[in-house]
């Protein structure tokens, strides 16, 4: 057993394996597991959509592989922002080579003196809160410019005077759209309104933009276990993608009612129907 630190270890590995000796989890405990695995599978889906939105934005030199490990010096973020709102960044301020922590943790804290600048809500949000990669607060702030980003892309398509869309907007726009289509017998009261989870909702809100495009025969409409309504949600992905939206979310966000997911495929099929009224009135003129 002398020597050999690598056998050794898989040795004391597969024994604490077999006999830990460790008094079984309780049920209450299974349940906290559980429930913690969850959570990281729904930071991991979020990750992955933010992420993904951050590389379509088409910022020259930015592509990023992970979130939390990509954001660690502030650039990313800095440059996401200047794309957003073009300007706000004083360059001159941030340090373009943060080879050390301090230098990484002046770029975050001015990232947050950013985002609150432009009404984000970044209270309990610090500089060293990204350059450490706290999950929770670097999603809630990419979250943040996400939304800011697709909000201000509504707003150009709807010309609103000075007026800019809520999520309430959002939310009127997709019953009012369901309803002129008279098969879908109830309304939403939010993004994470239980009754969308068996993605008849989203269905026929692409049905209103585009009737044609539906296939009634693949859609279920008593679907009531989770095999059901993820069919049901995956086939609402994939019509939206066909009809051209940028859609960030997954089958399973659809199906859980992830609030903000679901925010972003609604918003995502209104920038589309809005889109298309417009080329449709300029045809005409």
């Amino acid at each position: 057993m002398e020597g050999n630190e690598r056998l050794n270890l898989a040795f004391t590995a597969s024994v604490f394996n077999h006999m830990p000796g460790l008094d079984p989890p309780t049920e209450e405990e299974e349940k906290d597991f559980a429930g913690m695995m969850d959570d990281d599978v729904g930071d991991l889906r979020e990750e992955r959509a933010f992420r993904m939105w951050i590389n379509t934005l088409g910022i020259g030199d930015v592509y990023i592989n992970n979130l939390f490990d990509d954001c660690r010096d502030g650039l990313v973020l800095l440059k996401v922002l200047d794309k957003l709102q073009p300007g706000i960044v004083t360059w001159r301020k941030v340090e373009k080579k943060p080879k050390n922590k301090f230098k990484k943790i002046s770029n975050c804290n001015y990232v947050v003196v950013l985002g609150k600048s432009i009404k984000f809500s970044l209270v309990a949000t610090g500089g060293s809160d990204i350059t450490e990669g706290n999950k929770m607060l670097v999603l809630g702030l990419v979250w943040q410019m996400m939304r800011f980003h697709t909000i201000q892309f509504l707003n150009k398509l709807s010309k609103t005077s000075g007026k800019s869309m809520t999520d309430q907007d959002i939310i009127d726009y997709a019953n009012n759209a369901v309803k002129r289509v008279g098969m879908c017998n109830y309304q939403i009261e939010r993004f994470n309104d239980p009754c969308l989870t068996d993605g008849l909702f989203l269905i026929d809100l692409l049905r209103a933009v585009n009737g044609k495009i539906i296939d009634p025969e693949i859609v279920i409409d008593d679907a009531t276990t989770d095999e059901d309504k993820l069919l049901n949600a995956r086939y609402a992905v994939s019509i939206a993608r066909k009809m051209g939206c940028t859609i960030f979310l997954l089958p399973e966000d659809i199906v859980e009612v992830r609030s903000k997911m679901i925010m972003t495929f609604i918003a995502a099929v209104m920038m589309v129907d809005l889109q298309t009224r417009q080329m449709t009135t300029a045809k005409k003129k």
